[in-house]
This record gives C-alpha cells, structure tokens and sequence, in this order.
C-alpha cells in the first residue's frame, strides 16, 4: 500500500469513508488488492472549471484494474438519481484524464461500486435501482470480495460459574437473581452445532462479534450464554465482516469516521 501526501489508507473491500456521509465504508479497509486510494481533489481549479468538470471524490489503484475514478453516494432509498448536468461534468472530468468512471452506493451497509455508464435516463434524471447496482457490482473483480453465510448452529458458547450469590430481586414473573461469576469455559460449534476445536482466528473472531441470536441456560452451578446462528440470518458480504470488526470495539453508536 503507498502513502503519500493527501491519502487516505487504502486497501482491499470497497469504498472509503471521504466525507461524513461515508461512515464505514470498506473500500479502504483490509489489505491486497488495493495499491493507494487518494483523494482526488489535489490542486484549486480555476472558478469556471465547475461549469464543465466535477472532480469524483476519490481516486483508486488496483493491481489489476489500474486507476479507477470514484464518486461516493450514501442513501438508504431503493433508487439511486442523479441529475444530467451533475453526471454529465462527471463522466467529462473521466473522459478528460481517460479513466473509468464508477459510482460507490452505500444502500444500508452495502456497497456497490459500479460503472457509471449503468445509469440510464428516466423522465428527467439518471437512476439505478439497487437490485440493478447489485448485479453491476465490481467489488469482487477490483477487491476479492465475497459473499458467504453462517451455518445454522455455528456459534459462539461462554459457561460462567456461580461463585457467590449477591441480590434476589422479585417482580411480577418471579424473582431475579445477582450472582457474581467468572469464564471457566468458551468452546464454538460448526454447522448443526456439532463442536468445533481449534477454529482459526478468523472465524473466532467473526462469530464473537457479529450479530448472532442469544440464548441463556441456566443450571444450579453455572449459566451459559449462546450466540448461535440461525436458518434466518441470511447472506453477508465480506466487506461488511470487515466493517463490522472494526466496528466492534467503539461505544455504541459510534462509528469510524475514515
């Protein structure tokens, strides 16, 4: 990975965070593919030059496809618009250095680089529907993204051991109780919840911290939490597990600004 001056770092997944609209964004998250990622905004055009070019916010290497222009869209609708003119001082800025144009569309934590020429006219602006973009994505040529799902019963077990009763708190179903406790066993589960000994790191690291369904049992002794995934937990992107990792460790609600 190079860096220089005015760079953001860069790497494997998808596109960067360049602005605040860009809150977790992996095209410059992992490492591979992706040689530099900079900010394509290097020098004050003339005042004038805004009338025919719109600089794209990012500017992309990789080994295999060579440089790459960026613009980065964030929105949460089914249908991704542009106006003529916006697109037109755009696809001009491409035209004029001769380098591929691509549209990266953030759609709820899903990215989706495409090349611009999808867009195509509706009654006024261009548009792209998601599904459309999805098809057109290039995030598995340009980055090795890949698309993958968690096993029904794989899973993460953490055994705690009741060592000292401290509160019984009753209410309306019963009683709760405190108990002051500590880890004496984290074992994980593969597919249909056989065990699982010795898993990379990787995967201990993914099934500790993504969103897998919880469950409490309870015995005279010890109480057991299962993070457990299900037939309803569907597809991921890789890039989404990169994104989620970093993600993991900041307070709730708070996001990486890149």
């Amino acid at each position: 990975m190079l860096i220089q001056k005015r760079l953001l770092t860069g790497s494997n997944a998808s596109t960067s965070g360049y602005r605040s609209k860009m809150n977790s964004s992996p095209l410059a998250v992992g490492s591979g593919r992706h040689d530099s990622f900079t900010n394509s905004i290097s020098i004050r055009p003339p005042s004038q030059s805004h009338d025919e070019y719109q600089v794209p916010d990012l500017l992309a290497q990789y080994q295999d496809s060579g440089p790459v222009l960026i613009e980065v869209k964030a929105k949460k609708a089914r249908t991704l618009s542009f106006k003529p003119d916006y697109l037109e001082r755009l696809e001009a800025y491409a035209a004029l250095l001769n380098i591929p144009l691509l549209i990266a569309w953030k759609y709820h934590g899903i990215w989706t680089p495409f090349e611009a020429r999808h867009l195509s006219k509706a009654h006024k602006n261009f548009n792209i529907r998601f599904d459309h973009a999805l098809r057109e994505n290039l995030l598995g040529v340009l980055a090795g993204d890949v698309a993958y799902k968690i096993a029904p019963g794989a899973g993460i077990h953490l055994r705690f051991k009741k060592e000292k009763l401290l509160n019984i708190e009753k209410n309306e179903g019963g009683y709760t109780e405190q108990w002051q406790m500590r880890v004496d066993k984290v074992g994980f589960t593969s597919a249909g919840g056989e065990p699982l000994n010795d898993p990379d790191d990787e995967v201990t690291t993914l099934l500790t911290t993504w969103d897998l369904a919880e469950r409490e049992v309870h015995s005279n002794t010890h109480v057991e939490v299962q993070f457990v995934a299900t037939d309803e937990d569907g597809m991921m992107f890789g890039h989404m597990a990169l994104v989620h990792l970093l993600n993991w460790s900041l307070p709730k609600g708070a996001s990486i600004n890149w």
